[in-house]
């Protein structure tokens, strides 16, 4: 018998509901009828034009926002809505920019913590070594628990964004936009850290990103989202050399043109 996915997302829909004059309302879907798997120890990149549902597919699998319809399994178990404690055990996120989700007047250390004291049994002490022991699995030392989040750099930002998803050992990392406000050099060992980490725990990532260079990098599976829809899915290489449908080709041809035209790629072809 051949063992269910990791995560199974199945008919997943999302409406916001708006008033338009007086007395009439107006729904539209931000989401429309989703379905796909995750295999343990994979990697599935979200794809689209602005508007396209993928963030908000995302933050619905992490549990920020509580979906219209649809069911989604980890494990094979159904994750309730607004049960937290049993989504943050198993789905983390990553959000984009770590300077607004990161708590400025709050240390990292107990930044890192407060996960622990809402989801674990943990003893202070016990809560102190896994916070020490995460910062030391993204490269950080035990030092920056005693910092600020306005007293590092941007990629030291990320890091501690990355050891707050890891902290509660989940099945999957969902991280939206997470690399965009790095600059190359951060970006690649951001990257390089997150494909290690996947290696060594057997993480599952879903990543929301525009960069397709960096989508094809890291991802084994690609699903392109328009209008609240996917519209292709498949493996990643076989999706970007053969795309199927013309919103696929008009976001590699857009990429492989800012690719060309972006500063850091004329300097490297100088």
């Amino acid at each position: 018998m051949t063992p269910a996915p990791l995560l199974q997302v199945h008919g997943l829909s999302k409406s916001y509901s708006r008033r338009s004059g007086l007395f009439r309302r107006v729904v539209q879907k931000a989401l429309d009828h989703v379905s796909f798997s995750l295999e343990a120890g994979e990697t599935i990149a979200l794809v689209g034009e602005a508007g396209s549902g993928k963030s908000t597919l995302a933050k619905i699998l992490a549990g920020v926002t509580q979906a219209t319809s649809g069911e989604i399994r980890v494990d094979g178990q159904v994750m309730d809505e607004g049960n937290y404690q049993q989504r943050c055990k198993l789905i983390r996120m990553i959000f984009q920019d770590p300077n607004s989700s990161l708590n400025p007047s709050l240390r990292i250390g107990r930044i890192l913590e407060a996960p622990l004291i809402l989801n674990s049994r943990l003893s202070p002490l016990e809560r102190k070594h896994k916070v020490i022991d995460t910062l030391r699995m993204v490269g950080l030392l035990p030092e920056h628990a005693l910092f600020y989040p306005q007293m590092i750099s941007a990629g030291q930002k990320q890091r501690v964004a990355l050891a707050r998803a890891l902290i509660l050992s989940p099945r999957i990392i969902v991280a939206d936009e997470a690399f965009s406000v790095l600059d190359v050099s951060m970006r690649a060992q951001i990257v390089n850290l997150l494909l290690k980490l996947q290696k060594n725990l057997g993480l599952s990532y879903v990543i929301v990103a525009n960069d397709l260079g960096l989508v094809r990098h890291m991802s084994d599976k690609v699903i392109i989202m328009h209008q609240g829809k996917v519209v292709e899915t498949g493996p990643t290489e076989a999706v970007f050399s053969a795309p199927q449908q013309e919103i696929t080709r008009r976001l590699i041809q857009s990429y492989e043109h800012e690719y060309r035209h972006a500063p850091e790629h004329r300097v490297a072809a100088d």
